[in-house]
């Protein structure tokens, strides 16, 4: 089995971004100074408790220097018995610019219930 650079084999190529970026943040994520970051997949998972409670999640960011804020469905995954929460996940295609220095976060809402961890991973490209 040959091993492949993933990174050098992608960023060489002509036409592809040549800073790939991808990270995972409970709540949020920091856009580097100096650069927008470019989101193209975004994954969300929030869980609430009691179990059976209703769950809203939204993607807050800046772009152009306004705050953005993105309605994200979500999909029931699983309840954890132990804990009596309730498991919810996204994946999205998305096409979203943060401006440089802010943060990319997730929020949960749930009328009647208690949100517990939040996750957001991002992958894109940094300008």
């Amino acid at each position: 089995m040959n091993k492949v650079d993933v990174v050098n084999a992608v960023t060489s190529v002509p036409g592809v971004p040549a800073e790939p970026y991808g990270e995972t943040g409970s709540p949020a994520i920091a856009v580097p100074a100096g650069k927008h970051l470019v989101v193209e997949t975004l994954s969300l998972q929030l869980d609430v408790t009691p179990p059976g409670t209703k769950l809203e999640a939204f993607v807050n960011y800046t772009c152009g220097g306004r705050n953005v804020s993105l309605f994200v469905p979500l999909t029931y995954a699983y309840t954890e018995p132990s804990t009596s929460f309730d498991f919810y996940v996204a994946l999205q295609a998305v096409r979203l610019y943060a401006d440089p220095g802010t943060t990319i976060s997730v929020s949960g809402a749930s009328p009647g219930g208690s949100t517990g961890t939040l996750f957001v991973t991002v992958s894109g490209y940094l300008i």
